[in-house]
């Protein structure tokens, strides 16, 4: 084998290792993203957020596993702290009148359904965006910073809101074609 036939190969199989991480974590913040909505129905206030806090925990170790980074719990926890807020004036509602609102007959039981399962489904899957991005570009969870990247989380959980709406209200997601994905006809 010729070096550049060596090099052609390598290109290939690390071309095949990329699309392969990006399937896995696609993968990933989608499934944490449909635990999280469904964990918004939990009827109890409060409990849906810490039930959402450890979903959205869980999907960034494992989001680390994939692109192999280290994972440490205090970085992370800091690091959702400081994205969620920025989220929470755009909602409209705090938490807190989110969980007052929940317990007002007929508009909270509507509200219970799907404001907060959207609410939740949105930020665990711009999360995930985020620290996904994060991750394939080198970083690890010691030097992300979650100030640098609040744009980028505000615009994920817009499109997170879409999708987990859709959701919520029964209709199927929407997935932006991978890069470069071809398209087969039967």
């Amino acid at each position: 084998m010729t070096e550049a036939e060596t090099i052609e190969e390598t290109e290939e199989l690390t071309a095949a290792k990329v699309d392969e991480v990006r399937a896995l974590s696609r993968d990933c913040i989608h499934r944490h993203s449909v635990y999280a909505a469904v964990g918004g129905l939990v009827p109890i206030p409060f409990l849906e957020m810490a039930t959402s806090s450890t979903i959205q925990l869980r999907m960034i170790a494992k989001l680390c596993d994939i692109y192999g980074v280290p994972f440490s719990e205090n970085a992370i926890k800091n690091s959702i702290s400081t994205l969620v807020a920025t989220v929470l004036p755009m909602t409209g509602v705090g938490l807190a009148t989110a969980a007052l609102i929940r317990k007002v007959p007929v508009v909270g039981t509507i509200f219970g359904v799907v404001a907060m399962p959207t609410f939740a489904g949105a930020c665990t899957y711009a999360l995930g965006r985020v620290f996904a991005w994060h991750f394939a570009k080198g970083g690890t969870t010691n030097d992300f910073d979650a100030d640098e990247m609040k744009e980028r989380f505000k615009d994920e959980f817009e499109d997170g809101k879409r999708k987990a709406s859709e959701f919520v209200k029964g209709g199927k997601t929407t997935t932006k074609p991978a890069a470069g994905a071809a398209t087969a006809k039967a």
